[in-house]
């Protein structure tokens, strides 16, 4: 028997974000078909990079404890994380932060939050709003990146650790209902005091009040799923 290789992940810090994703719509594409077998091929392909035909020539046995330490990478507990190092594209390591009050957070930020935490494949651009890169660290107490668009690091955000981005969703979703009345008790009173600006803002962005105080309704129903989801194991 060939004897081959296996790189296979000590710990969920281990597994990147994007690899996830990819496991995540392979699975949820196969729901239909309930194919294990087919799930547990695909793990040792995009977890441990082995191809179909190494998989087979693989030992019943290592093939098995494989897939178990798999799974049980899956239902470790994964505490938040706030801050964590990654590459950008230029090859530099940059220290990237939770957003520090999410009470303070903005409009645009919760938005975009909302657009994308409730969807694995756009997690890197949920990832994005929610850590920027640390621009002052003291004693504990540091400051982030002003918000641009989940656009400027999500692309980075694919490489980010599993652990870390699923402990972020899991924290967001406990605090998504407080969050969501938070916000919308403030748009009530920006509304009272006819705010011209959020209008416009809202409208120049094609999100009119309605549709938004409908989309802040649905923010915690929205996260409810999202927790319900397969979160902790493929």
């Amino acid at each position: 028997m060939k004897q081959f290789k296996i790189d296979i992940p000590k710990s969920l810090r281990g597994i990147p974000l994007k690899e996830y994703q990819r496991f995540f719509k392979v699975s949820e594409d196969n729901k239909e078909a309930k194919d294990p077998e087919f799930l547990n091929l695909k793990m040792l392909e995009i977890f441990c990079g082995l191809s179909l035909k190494e998989a087979y020539n693989m030992k019943l046995t290592d093939f098995s404890f494989i897939i178990n330490h798999l799974n049980e990478l899956f239902k470790q507990e994964t505490p938040m994380i706030n801050k964590f190092s990654l590459k950008d594209p230029k090859g530099d390591e940059v220290e990237f932060g939770f957003i520090p009050r999410l009470d303070d957070i903005s409009l645009g930020e919760f938005v975009d939050l909302d657009t994308y935490v409730s969807d694995w494949s756009d997690m890197h651009k949920a990832m994005a709003v929610l850590y920027r890169p640390i621009t002052f660290d003291k004693r504990g107490m540091y400051l982030i990146e002003d918000y641009e668009s989940s656009d400027k690091y999500s692309e980075v955000m694919k490489d980010m650790p599993i652990d870390i981005a699923i402990g972020a969703v899991v924290f967001f979703y406990r605090l998504g209902k407080e969050l969501s009345i938070y916000l919308t008790g403030y748009l009530k009173e920006q509304m009272k005091k006819e705010d011209s600006e959020l209008r416009q803002a809202l409208d120049e962005n094609g999100v009119g009040i309605n549709q938004f105080m409908q989309s802040l309704k649905e923010t915690s129903s929205n996260l409810k799923k999202l927790h319900n989801s397969r979160l902790h194991k493929p």
